[in-house]
């Protein structure tokens, strides 16, 4: 029987994984790399935990999934009765993080829905799990808690090892295991800090008491051993707190955590920091966006003034999006304003002054061909992304994206994030894919490995996903030694 694991490091960058190994400081991922390789994928926007892990373990971009973002408001239930309708208000950070499960479109199937033998060890998706197959639920919570408040992760990674190497000793056909510390590092200390490091050596030495397990069971080459990101990092030097700047802009502004709000006229909800989606007047309820020509005209949320122009001049603010009149998704920027259309199997990129996605004019094409047009541009996959965002009926009326420096949240983020995610950036966007048989070449989305895992487990592949099966995984041949365990060194 074929077996996969899939171990999910959060936060990691490529460049970091890839200087650590050069280093020396990762042996066992170093021997597993001998027979494997190396890629490197787009993962989903926006790029922050529990979103950006829907393409791993659904085959299916968040969009959708019908799950825009970290925290969103049901436009279509809320009524502005702050305490009755608080369940139409989301955030995955506190109280509410197990309706993520629930809140995912019914018709989308995660991977432990369609394998029975499947476990999650830390996981925020947990669909399809039984109590047994989510044996760290506790943990994860107790551990999380700990982990905010003393800004001690460790002990997470630590309990997941535990669970992993014992799951690989029993007779699971999918094990999906996530690994925390280097995520919460990073927003405590950087990216590139000893504490993630450190954090990394032990996610190694963990690799390694696997494939020895493996080996000594003699299950090592029937065996898909993946490490994954869901989003990189970068230094955050200002953080322009998008509610606040509503307010003093006179726009009365609800927003997480403080859910009450006199008769606000806009809603924040802010993901990872780096982007945040803006509705308009929540407290009618109403099934359709405002477009972009509303939200700027007369009959806005901010009373006639365009705050979209002012917006624009932000130096944090990246890029704005909204649905136009026109049909599509209108995208602004300081370099100018454009109009992303969809055409049957295809993506329109129809700039109407300059190029605000910095992309050379305008162009058209698969969203395939948007991958590899897009692979190394400031804001990979922006076209696919940014229409994905919008297939949720979820999302909000203004999606606001963060530039590199830069995020949304200030006042309530405590502790203070050094680092962030959530963007369209280039380093939030690419993530590491380490394989232990040879590995698929970019471009790829992360969405694309779940075909890929289901078919080296001869699981069927559900119709109507986003990824495709563009790499078949192969035993490798032959299978070379573990390496002996190595002290770990804090």
């Amino acid at each position: 029987m074929n077996r996969c694991f899939l171990l999910l490091v959060d936060g990691l960058r490529p460049d970091v994984a890839d200087a650590r190994l050069s280093a020396g400081e990762l042996p066992h991922l170093s021997a597993m790399l001998a027979s494997g390789g190396r890629s490197i994928a787009i993962t989903g926007f926006p790029s922050t935990t529990s979103v950006s892990y829907l393409p791993f373990l659904t085959g299916c971009t968040p969009g959708h999934c019908d799950i825009p973002s970290i925290r969103w408001l049901d436009r279509a239930a809320y009524t502005g009765r702050w305490w009755r309708d608080r369940a139409a208000l989301r955030s995955y950070c506190g109280y509410q993080s197990p309706m993520l499960d629930r809140d995912i479109r019914a018709e989308v199937r995660t991977i432990f829905e369609l394998i029975p033998e499947s476990i999650g060890i830390f996981t925020p998706v947990a669909r399809g799990l039984t109590r047994d197959r989510d044996p760290s639920r506790l943990e994860r919570q107790i551990w999380g808690t700990v982990a905010h408040m003393a800004m001690w992760h460790q002990p997470s990674d630590d309990a997941v090892s535990r669970h992993l190497l014992r799951a690989a000793e029993g007779d699971w056909k999918f094990v999906f295991a996530q690994f925390p510390a280097v995520d919460g590092y990073t927003h405590q200390s950087g990216h590139n800090s000893a504490k993630v490091h450190r954090a990394l050596r032990r996610v190694d030495a963990t690799v390694g008491g696997l494939r020895r397990r493996l080996q000594q069971q003699g299950e090592l080459a029937k065996s898909l051993i993946l490490l994954v990101s869901d989003h990189g990092a970068t230094p955050v030097h200002t953080h322009l707190d998008l509610a606040e700047w509503l307010r003093a802009h006179g726009v009365p502004t609800l927003a997480h955590p403080v859910l009450w709000e006199r008769n606000p006229r806009a809603a924040v909800m802010v993901a990872g920091n780096g982007s945040a989606m803006v509705y308009a007047e929540p407290t009618v309820a109403r099934p359709q966006r405002w477009p972009i020509g509303r939200l700027r005209g007369p009959g806005s949320f901010d009373g006639g003034r365009d705050l979209v122009a002012a917006l624009l001049r932000e130096p944090a603010v990246a890029l704005l999006a909204a649905e136009s009149e026109a049909g599509g998704i209108w995208v602004g920027s300081a370099h100018g304003s454009a109009l992303l259309r969809p055409r049957g199997d295809q993506i329109a990129y129809e700039p109407t002054f300059g190029d605000p996605l910095r992309l050379g004019g305008a162009w058209c094409g698969s969203a395939r061909d948007w991958l590899e047009r897009t692979w190394n541009s400031p804001y990979p996959d922006a076209p696919f992304q940014l229409l994905d965002q919008f297939r949720s009926h979820r999302s909000g009326d203004l999606l606001v994206i963060a530039n590199e420096g830069y995020d949304f949240r200030d006042r309530f983020e405590i502790p203070e994030h050094r680092e962030g995610h959530g963007s369209l950036i280039r380093a939030h966007m690419q993530t590491p894919i380490w394989s232990s048989v040879p590995a698929p070449a970019p471009p790829l989305r992360t969405a694309d490995l779940f075909p890929s895992m289901l078919h080296w487990l001869g699981v069927p592949i559900p119709d109507h996903l986003d990824g495709e099966l563009l790499w078949r995984p192969q035993q490798p041949h032959p299978v070379p030694t573990t390496p002996r365990e190595v002290a770990l060194v804090d």
